[in-house]
């Protein structure tokens, strides 16, 4: 009998480290995405810069009483990232697809700056 209660208790640990090593696993590889929300109020980004990591969304919510936009410049003509109009109480969603450092603006009050950060 205490052999079979010391093979149960084994396999019962054993059981629980593949269950650890699994979880880890599919937490690093799978690790759920996050949405950070960037408010676009008093002709202000806020938070001026934001930090996520690939695969999480950000999203622009418009709470002035006027259009705005949040316009990446990327290589050559083409932008990272342009959300065009954001008209008001409206939101804009963008899944952060490359790592990298993106400084953005509001193409229509371009005094409006702000920067994305994906690690």
């Amino acid at each position: 009998m205490h052999r079979n209660v010391s093979l149960a208790l084994a396999s019962l640990v054993l059981l629980a480290g593949l269950f650890a090593v699994v979880a880890c696993k599919s937490k690093a590889q799978g690790a759920p995405s996050e949405v950070v929300t960037v408010t676009i109020h008093d002709f202000k980004f806020e938070p001026e810069k934001a930090t996520v990591h690939e695969g999480d969304t950000v999203e622009w919510k418009n709470t002035d009483n006027v259009a705005h936009t949040a316009t990446a410049a990327g290589e050559g003509q083409k932008p990272a990232f342009d959300s065009g109009s954001i008209g008001t109480g409206a939101t804009w969603r963008y899944v952060a697809g490359t790592k990298g450092s993106y400084n953005y603006t509001c193409t229509i009050h371009p005094q409006m700056k702000g920067e994305l950060v994906v690690k």
